[in-house]
């Protein structure tokens, strides 16, 4: 199944297909557990001076980054935030939901609307895997979920996401000149395929997500992303909405 939604922020037109189709997230997850942490630290809930050894991070199978660092380099939650978003570290993640609980990141979900969107486990947990709790999303609510980043100039999120070193799905077969790009991928071997993005002219953003269950090849979503972008920008009068 590939499932899809492209919203022009502009005009407030959407397309799309099996938008509402719940999937598992994989890391399509993360942007909103930013979203979570950002408004955590505005609220004063969450301490942006707050250090975590690289040591004492809860590591998932498969390490990163972050596994890698030296035992006791210090991180705060902007930098796990940073690792979190451009190379999808896991431990990373891990620290931040432990940092916010679970219930703060479905509670964004909530405030969003996102209503296939929830966070059930953490990165890599795979006895939770094995007795069915998985984070789930759709191609819908990681749209909403852009948008949101748009509209309430989540720069900081943003600004991660356009430092993502994955970059081979939405951003791969759109023109480059003029555009900026930030975006999300998540991928489960042999389950699930996704990315997410802003994409920006400078004139007509639009937020786009593609999905796919069982896992389309990259090159496949890229051609699928890329045409439903030139779908979404042309003239409502043209193709239906």
């Amino acid at each position: 199944m590939i499932a899809t939604c492209a919203i022009d922020l502009r005009s407030g037109r959407t397309v799309g297909r099996n938008a509402d189709a719940v999937v598992p997230a994989a890391s399509t997850v993360k942007p909103l557990i930013s979203i979570a942490l950002w408004r955590a630290i505005d609220a004063g809930t969450v301490d942006p001076r707050l250090r975590i050894p690289a040591g004492e991070l809860p590591v998932p199978g498969g390490g990163g980054l972050a596994a890698s660092l030296d035992a006791g380099t210090e991180l705060c939650p902007a930098d796990l935030d940073l690792l979190m978003l451009a190379v999808s570290d896991n431990a990373a993640t891990n620290a931040l939901l432990d940092m916010l609980g679970v219930d703060a990141v479905n509670a964004e979900a909530t405030r969003l609307g996102l209503a296939g969107t929830r966070v059930r486990r953490l990165m890599g947990d795979e006895a939770a895997i094995a007795a069915g709790r998985e984070n789930t999303t759709t191609a819908g609510d990681l749209a909403r979920i852009v948008e949101t980043l748009a509209t309430e100039r989540h720069r900081r999120t943003l600004a991660a996401m356009g430092e993502s070193h994955h970059r081979d799905i939405i951003p791969s077969l759109l023109p480059g000149d003029g555009l900026v790009i930030d975006c999300k991928q998540g991928d489960l071997p042999g389950r699930v395929r996704h990315d997410m993005a802003l994409i920006d002219d400078g004139e007509r953003p639009v937020a786009l997500a593609v999905c796919s269950a069982p896992p389309a090849t990259a090159m496949g979503l890229a051609q699928v992303a890329a045409a439903l972008y030139r779908e979404v920008r042309r003239s409502p009068a043209l193709a239906s909405g």
